[in-house]
């Protein structure tokens, strides 16, 4: 009895190999080049990959008790960073990671102290969700000043884009 415990946990333990194997090759298949600090600067993504879209979000308000038209929603770091988890809610309730994020684009708006988008608090904020420890994948991005959003004291809008091959392929 002994031997045929050895003989299945063998087993067990080589098919689970062999999967974290197959999903890891099936990731590599979605080819990442020239790596910069923060992003890439093109990824290739294969035709038979899954694809997810996330449209485009922006901050919750820092006071979302207060009447619509008093609300706030911080500085442009603060903002981003209640953005980007926005979408990592949505990214996990879609069964996805943010590690299958392979493109961002992020629309902002002049920090009205400033009268200049605040691209340093941006990207501190970016640096929590891509290219970390715990999450190393970076995706490609564009980053837009434009003059306005939809919603008032808004200063970031982020729209992304995800792409994973299939287990099954």
């Amino acid at each position: 009895m002994s031997k045929l415990i050895k003989i299945i946990t063998a087993v067990a333990i080589f098919g689970s190999t062999m999967f974290v194997a197959f999903l890891a090759n099936a990731q590599d298949a979605i080819k990442r080049n020239d790596e910069g600090r923060m992003f890439y600067s093109t990824i290739e993504v294969p035709a038979n990959a899954d694809q997810l879209f996330v449209s485009g979000k922006g901050p919750r308000p820092v006071n979302p008790d207060a009447p619509r038209t008093e609300r706030s929603y911080g500085t442009t770091e603060q903002q981003a960073r209640s953005t980007f988890t926005s979408i990592k809610a949505a990214v996990d309730g879609a069964g996805w990671n943010m590690s299958d994020i392979v493109m961002v684009r992020v629309y902002l708006v002049a920090d009205p102290a400033t009268g200049k988008m605040d691209f340093s608090g941006f990207n501190k904020a970016f640096l929590e969700f891509f290219g970390t420890e715990d999450q190393p994948n970076k995706p490609v991005r564009a980053v837009v000043e434009v003059s306005g959003l939809a919603v008032d004291g808004w200063l970031i809008e982020i729209d992304v884009r995800g792409a994973r091959i299939p287990v099954n392929n």
